[in-house]
């Protein structure tokens, strides 16, 4: 019996390491097949995209929260690197400003490079009718969902209208191709500006200044003194202020970002002579790297700021004898540095004269009109006989009002003024009355003459004094 037992004993313990072995054998097999299909996706995911693919066994709903939570941590980093200045710039999606949203499919969309974008473009084209254009334009930028921006028709001389349209960043390169298919194209510039440092230079600026504006109600909620309570409301408007012109500026950006520009200007195709002058400007002296300005400009007080020109032979004869002034800024073609073209010489047709004008600082509000004017000729140079042909330019500077204290150098530069005045005004009256220097002298000779003359006469009339008689010894003294 004692040996029965000890052979089942033995028994039961073969058959449990049996199956204990045969769960690893099929736990191993498990993994290894779980091994493979990973790899096999993994291997799939790169073929496909050129990257890892996700985890393939990272389905749950855990790994989904977890993954989130990565992600809402990696933001929150990132917002405090853009506040503290580290990040280079904030993630954004072209055409819509940096909203995350993706902007409408258009022809030529430009790619999402998560960079804020300034687009603008100047279009120019001759055309028929110039009426029947613009609508047309009006058109092509509606059935894109652009707007128009403004509107100026001129009808003196040339019919021409400029257009100014404003659409969406993806529809921007397939605007400008409608735009200038209108007509005939004559000119075509497209400029790009990345503002993404300015942007997120705005915003970390906005980020800090709601800050310092929360701070300071706390501790105006907490002030007990008048004089606190006053010190820190003054404070509390200043930095209010401040924030305020931070937001209005990144706003400004932004909407240039978020729709990019289009001017288009419709000339009317006209037989015969024709000259268009197109003027910009804009701040700053450069040597004119930076024209293709705006029409119209706002300055500050003693700000310095460059005329732009561009001269256009639109017709179908030469010109010659090319003049060009501005009366409010008191310049002329001599003052014009030229980057294209000459005014001397003739300018045949489809030529073109560009430069720009570098106009001294800025003291008064005052509109910027240049005029050009050329003689009409023929191939050799003659004289056609007709009358000349012009355009004249549109623009205004607005000079803004400075509301600070001079300082030290602008009060020693105003005195300096009052001083070179005054001398000015001392060497007018020296030369006026420098002419007439001799008759002071003559006067005083004169008064010096009559005046001896008359002691002299006084001299003669006085009658002589009497004289008592010579005393001999015979006369009697008593006497």
């Amino acid at each position: 019996m004692r040996n029965m037992k000890r052979i089942v004993q033995l028994l039961a313990l073969l058959v449990a390491s049996a199956l204990l072995f045969a769960a690893c054998g099929m736990s191993d097999s498990a993994d290894t097949a779980s091994d493979s299909a990973e790899l096999q996706s993994t291997s799939a995911g790169s073929d496909d995209d050129g990257d890892s693919a996700p985890l393939a066994r990272g389905d749950s709903a855990d790994e989904e929260e977890a993954m989130e939570d990565d992600d809402a941590m990696d933001d929150e980093e990132t917002a405090e690197r853009t506040v503290s200045g580290d990040a280079e710039s904030p993630p954004a999606t072209l055409g819509t400003g940096g909203s995350g949203e993706g902007s409408a499919p258009g022809a030529l969309q430009p790619l999402d490079i998560g960079r804020d974008i300034i687009f603008t473009a100047h279009i120019s084209v001759q055309v028929e009718s110039v009426g029947e254009a613009a609508n047309e334009a009006m058109r092509e930028i509606e059935a894109l969902g652009g707007l128009l921006f403004g509107q100026q028709t001129s009808t003196e001389g040339i019919n021409r209208t400029v257009l100014t349209f404003r659409v969406r960043p993806g529809d921007f390169q397939e605007a400008v191709s409608q735009l200038g298919g209108i007509g005939e194209l004559r000119d075509q510039t497209i400029s790009s500006e990345d503002v993404t440092a300015r942007v997120t230079d705005l915003r970390s600026q906005i980020i800090t200044a709601e800050a310092s504006v929360e701070r300071l109600r706390e501790f105006l909620t907490g002030a007990t003194g008048l004089e606190e309570v006053a010190r820190l409301e003054a404070q509390l408007l200043d930095r209010e202020t401040t924030l305020e012109r931070l937001r209005g500026s990144l706003r400004v950006v932004q909407e240039r970002v978020d729709l990019a520009t289009i001017t288009v200007v419709l000339t009317q195709t006209v037989p015969g002579p024709d000259l268009m002058l197109t003027q910009t400007v804009y701040k700053g002296i450069d040597q004119g790297i930076s024209c293709q300005g705006e029409e119209n400009l706002t300055l500050d007080a003693q700000d310095r700021f460059t005329v732009c020109f561009r001269i256009d032979n639109a017709g179908d004869t030469h010109l010659t004898d090319i003049t060009i002034l501005e009366q409010n800024l008191d310049i002329d073609g001599l003052d014009a540095v030229l980057t294209e073209g000459s005014l001397n010489g003739s300018l045949a047709p489809g030529e073109r004269v560009i430069g720009y004008f570098e106009a001294s600082e800025a003291t008064q509000s005052q509109p910027i009109e240049l005029r050009v004017s050329a003689k009409v000729t023929n191939d050799s140079g003659e004289d056609l006989g007709v009358a000349r042909v012009g355009d004249r330019g549109n623009g205004f500077v607005n000079v803004r009002e400075s509301d600070a204290l001079p300082g030290f150098k602008d009060s020693l530069d105003s005195g300096l003024d009052v001083l070179a005045k005054l001398i000015g005004v001392g060497v007018i009256l020296v030369g006026l009355f420098l002419p007439f220097f001799w008759i002071p002298i003559v006067l005083w000779v004169a008064f010096r003459i009559l005046r001896g003359r008359s002691k002299a006469d006084d001299v003669r009339t006085e009658p002589a004094p009497r004289q008592a008689p010579p005393i001999t010894e015979d006369t009697d003294i008593n006497a």
